[in-house]
């Protein structure tokens, strides 16, 4: 499934205050989302009911890999479709524990638990979209990366933060820090 990206060519015609052809407003947009999606591990726009397989790791909680959560239609062990779960936050806890399976006292391995979800923002957060708009103006400003051009007695220099487009500086990161797929209490950089 394709997702969409977080800016409309039109925001970037205004972001690059230039008129800006479709194809290449189309590929930088796209390519700036994925770059944003891969370093947040995230797909930050709305999913609904994403069905993932996860494996029981904690006993006492099943982290849901993409957020925000929106809301759990369904949660499967085999062939057994569980009610006695709750959600808190970005995680499934249950009473007893993951590995103990319904009207059973003992603890077989359920393998692995398939969760039906609804995750993602419905609109994509400013600071997303502002990051965004900076990747793919990079790329359509100076598409070849150039420092500097010099025909006859113009010249055009670009900035050094220009350079390099489709990489996410430090300031991208930071602005993109609370988007991004934490592993426990500690994120990952």
């Amino acid at each position: 499934m394709a997702l969409p990206p977080f800016a409309t060519a039109a925001d970037l015609a205004a972001q690059a205050q230039a008129d800006v052809p479709a194809e290449a407003a189309e590929l930088a947009l796209a390519s700036a989302s994925a770059i944003i999606r891969r370093w947040t591990r995230q797909t930050i726009t709305r999913v609904v009911d994403d069905v993932v397989a996860l494996r029981v790791i904690d006993e006492r909680e099943l982290v849901l890999p993409q957020m925000p959560v929106v809301s759990v239609s369904r949660v499967r062990v085999n062939a057994l479709i569980l009610q006695d779960w709750v959600l808190s936050g970005d995680r499934l806890l249950r009473t007893g524990g993951w590995r103990r399976l319904p009207g059973t006292t003992t603890y077989p391995d359920p393998g692995l638990v398939e969760v039906t979800y609804t995750h993602g923002y419905e609109e994509v957060p400013d600071d997303v979209r502002a990051v965004c708009l900076d990747l793919a103006v990079m790329t359509v400003t100076n598409p070849g990366g150039l420092r500097d051009v010099s025909i006859d007695d113009y010249r055009r220099t670009f900035a050094s933060e220009t350079l390099g487009s489709g990489t996410l500086s430090a300031a991208h990161k930071e602005m993109l820090r609370d988007y991004r797929r934490r592993i426990g209490t500690v994120a990952t950089r």
